[in-house]
């Protein structure tokens, strides 16, 4: 081996150990970066020479820079943000539910039935008395406004879930434009190789995010770029392009998903997990579940108690009229209240069964909390309420027990891929110690060429 190729062998061994300390450099600055991917330098021998039928190598490069990631737990992890994101958003929906329809603290809707059922009974026993029969209507009124309230508290959380949803597609469409953007980049061959694996790094965080939005497939092409789509087909991303989704209301003011594809027909069908999953299960399925209860709750009341007090006679000897008016039967709980001729007037309170001013008929009213008007007359008004606040209660218990068991699958994942992915700064601190060693013998072996030849030139000379 001549002399002028071992000062190209030193060269070459000068500028791989430089770069594999830049590497190292490189991942010891980013051990904190969230999805950072380890990189690490693959060096090949280059050049062979025959010395006695022998090879020998003669110098050595950079082969790549390897990104060491584990497939398989990065798409784990992908699934993962998609049910970690569903069951955060339903735990936090279950439980605003779950303040507005409590009764623990008194003043809930089954407080103030039993309130109303009560008041009743003490006109029954006083029938021509001006205090029981103001007290009946302060109790029917707090039991309307109740009604009115839950009602109204349930429209609201439906409001926000619009906002919620509108929000959540916005962010959507960032996430699929910047992973298309990214797609452009990677796949470009005149980007290096270590921007590329910064890139894709870029790119896969971007799509974990995107998975904790909305449930979505995602394959890689043999370029390198990124293909997301929808479950049931509907692209995302298609390489450099990104398709967005838009939001609609409904006739019942709800939020429906179109895509690109879909033209005029929903797809929230196929919009399962993630947050934007949570909210659309909480808007088409749980907030009208427990509207309907309580408009039912309202329609009972209202009927039964309407029915009897027709049959009665109020305290000037006319015959009754309707206690409650609803003025739109589909909205019952939200547009429940007193009749304002009562409102005004308690003597049109009818608690008399005859014109010889008993009590008899209120009697009858307040033993309407005994009767089985719900469930298929399976149940009284209070045992079907106590149903309702129990129902919310044990969701919300189930999603706090699922929200909790997705953060413990979550963790164990992040651990698994910090194990592959992550990086120790123990074992750099040992490679950037290996490459500064080799490092040093390059340089060493420059000196000694150099003198080398400088002996070679005194010897010519």
């Amino acid at each position: 081996m001549s002399l002028s190729s071992l000062f190209f062998l030193a060269r070459d061994s000068l500028t791989t150990q430089q770069m594999a300390i830049n590497v190292t450099g490189a991942n010891i600055a980013n051990v904190d970066t969230p999805g950072y991917t380890r990189q690490r330098v693959e060096i090949k021998s280059t050049g062979m020479i025959d010395v006695a039928a022998k090879n020998v190598h003669l110098g050595i490069d950079v082969n790549r820079i390897e990104r060491i990631y584990d497939r398989y737990i990065e798409a784990q992890l992908v699934e993962q943000r998609q049910n970690s994101g569903y069951s955060d958003e339903m735990l936090r929906g279950l439980q605003n539910m779950e303040v507005l329809l409590d009764n623990t603290g008194g003043g809930g809707i089954s407080d103030q039935l039993n309130r109303f059922w009560a008041s009743w009974d003490n006109l029954s026993g006083n029938p021509s008395g001006q205090v029981e029969r103001s007290d009946l209507l302060a109790s029917a009124q707090n039991l309307t406004a109740t009604i009115n309230s839950l009602a109204n508290g349930l429209n609201t959380i439906n409001a926000d879930m619009n906002r919620n949803i509108t929000d959540v597609v916005s962010r959507i469409n960032d996430k699929t434009l910047e992973i298309s953007q990214l797609n452009a980049r990677i796949v470009d061959s005149d980007i290096d190789r270590g921007d590329q694996n910064a890139l894709r790094d870029r790119r896969m965080e971007a799509l974990k995010e995107l998975a904790g939005l909305v449930n979505v497939n995602w394959i890689e092409d043999a370029h390198g770029g990124f293909s997301v789509y929808l479950p049931n087909g509907d692209p995302l991303v298609q390489g450099v392009t990104n398709s967005p989704l838009r939001v609609g209301l409904d006739a019942n003011l709800r939020s429906s998903l179109y895509s690109a594809v879909s033209g005029t027909e929903p797809i929230n069908g196929s919009v399962t997990k993630g947050t934007l999953g949570a909210y659309m299960a909480l808007q088409q399925t749980v907030i009208p579940q427990y509207l309907d209860h309580i408009n039912q709750c309202a329609i009972a009341v209202a009927q039964g108690v309407n029915e009897l007090h027709r049959n009665g006679f109020d305290l000037n000897q006319n015959a009754g009229i309707d206690f409650f008016t609803i003025a739109d039967m589909s909205h019952a709980a939200r547009s429940i209240d007193v009749s304002s001729l009562i409102a005004t007037n308690s003597n049109r309170i009818a608690c008399s069964s005859t014109v010889s001013g008993d009590g008899d008929n209120a009697s009858k009213i307040a033993a309407i909390q005994y009767e089985r008007l719900m469930n298929n007359q399976t149940s009284t008004l209070n045992d079907y309420l106590a149903t309702v606040v129990g129902q919310i209660g044990r969701q919300v218990a189930n999603a706090r027990t699922e929200s909790d068991r997705q953060v413990a699958m979550m963790n164990q994942l992040t651990l698994q891929r910090e194990a592959v992915s992550g990086v120790s700064i123990d074992e750099e601190m040992i490679n950037l110690i290996k490459y500064q060693m080799a490092y040093t013998a390059a340089a060493k072996l420059s000196v000694t060429v150099n003198e080398m030849l400088d002996t070679l030139m005194e010897m010519v000379r």
